[in-house]
């Protein structure tokens, strides 16, 4: 049975970051059992300025939209003719994000069931080249007569469910509805084959944009379902609106498990640096701390940037961090929480004592009231869990994860040197050692406490660079 009561829409924007963008025009129609019950269109004034390419597109101008009312003023039309139905759009992820971007902004939730004219099309018509809004007025011959307007663009949608219902079954569409409405949206620029051929193990998954370069790298026990869930219609995440709209291309590589995935995705990201992959892309310089000691006795810290961390000094390490701010925010909060001293810590530059001590959240260090055996204690405690970890092994280790497939990962000083597929490969691993911070941080986790599939191994990469089976 079809819906009862359809909401087809569209909007036009002034770009495609809901956080950032706003809308300028919508244009609704309303169905119910089969009948126009209401028609909405109008220009909304942003409040902010639209951009020439914008304009150029959609023909409307700063000066149209001066005397046009801002959302807020049509907010509770829009919810009132929304209201019980089903949103209908094409590429609903864009429209159905900004419209819940709108009333997050004038703090009003905004919640509706959706589904996405694309994916309705794909599944009935699973045939046709390509299924943007120009596709689809050409393969049926739609009309429109101001494409990129919001209410023609709305009507054409209209249209093109009215043209389907010609030709297929109501219990065929009926059930493609049902699955759009289940089903992750998916991207213009993608084949639903591409995501059902997605495998459903352990692996790294690259996302390509139109220069067929990475936009976004990812990793995942199961790429199938990770992949999908950047494209499911939950739309809090600006990330993934960004990179639906972008993605052309959808790449794998199946690893044995999380821990090859983790170290796959780290040096894919760092070769790369896909636009969207800001948290793991490669920094240029580093701030790291080292301990010290002042000329009186008390532990303090040596700042040093660095492009790249040295094997020979990570042990001595007590902190990295990407700023100057990210720093002293974390030193601040450390003084609070061990009564350590800001002037110690080289935070401020008092002449006497310094300003945490007058309100007694330091013991009196900077003035000697403090001896320096028991501040020293409480610096160990505060780094002692910010410090990098001194290797385990008096070795290199052969770390070997299996699932359906098996893959050895090479490992000293917390250095990847390489990944082997059996024990005859060692000979073929790089002397080169390189510390990275987050190889770093993947191996310590797995190797404090190891899976059940993973094993590790001491090796020796000597003369000929056998194993030590020993």
């Amino acid at each position: 049975m079809l819906p009862r009561s359809l909401s087809f829409l569209d909007l036009e924007t002034t770009g495609i970051n809901s956080n950032f963008n706003k809308v300028i025009e919508i244009g609704i129609i309303r169905v119910d059992d089969d009948k126009i019950t209401k028609e909405f269109q109008s220009l909304i004034d942003p409040g902010i300025g639209i951009p020439v390419s914008i304009q150029d597109m959609t023909g409307i101008r700063s000066a149209d939209l001066e005397i046009a009312p801002t959302f807020y003023e049509l907010a509770d039309e829009i919810r009132e003719i929304l209201d019980g139905s089903i949103l209908v759009a094409h590429n609903v992820r864009f429209d159905y994000g900004f419209l819940k971007s709108e009333f997050r902004q004038i703090d009003t939730s905004f919640n509706m069931k959706h589904f996405c004219s694309v994916k309705l099309a794909r599944d009935l018509f699973p045939g046709l080249d390509h299924y943007n809004l120009d596709a689809i007025i050409r393969h049926f011959n739609l009309s429109c007569e101001n494409r990129h307007r919001a209410f023609d663009d709305a009507k054409v949608i209209y249209d093109f469910y009215n043209k389907i219902q010609e030709s297929v079954s109501e219990d065929f569409i009926a059930a493609a509805i049902n699955r759009a409405l289940k089903k992750p949206s998916v991207p213009i620029g993608l084949s639903e084959k591409v995501l059902d051929d997605l495998p459903e193990s352990p692996g790294v998954y690259i996302f390509y944009g139109e220069d067929k370069y990475p936009i976004y790298i990812g990793k995942s026990v199961n790429i199938r379902d990770r992949v999908l869930s950047h494209f499911s219609n939950d739309h809090s995440l600006l990330k993934d609106m960004q990179i639906s709209q972008e993605v052309k291309h959808v790449d794998t590589i199946r690893t044995a498990g999380e821990l090859g995935a983790l170290l796959l995705e780290s040096t894919l990201i760092k070769k790369y640096q896909p636009l969207y992959n800001q948290m793991l892309r490669e920094a240029r310089r580093m701030i790291i701390i080292l301990r010290d000691t002042n000329d009186d006795g008390y532990s303090t810290i040596r700042v040093k940037e660095v492009e790249k961390i040295e094997v020979s000094e990570s042990e001595e390490i007590i902190g990295v961090f990407r700023s100057q701010k990210q720093l002293k925010n974390h030193l601040f909060e450390l003084c609070k929480q061990f009564s350590l001293c800001p002037k110690i810590m080289d935070l401020e530059h008092s002449q006497k004592s310094c300003f945490y001590y007058h309100l007694k959240m330091c013991n009196g260090a900077c003035i000697g009231k403090e001896s320096s055996f028991r501040y020293n204690l409480r610096f160990t405690e505060a780094f002692f869990k910010y410090k990098l970890k001194r290797w385990y092994f008096d070795t290199p280790v052969l770390i070997k994860e299996k699932g359906e497939l098996e893959e050895g990962f090479i490992i000293d000083k917390w250095c990847l040197l390489g990944s082997v597929k059996s024990e005859a490969d060692l000979s073929e691993i790089s002397n080169d050692y390189r510390f990275d911070l987050d190889t770093y941080k993947i191996l310590s986790k797995f190797l404090l406490h190891p899976p059940k599939n993973i094993s590790v191994k001491p090796i020796h990469l000597g003369n000929h660079n056998r194993v030590n089976n020993n």
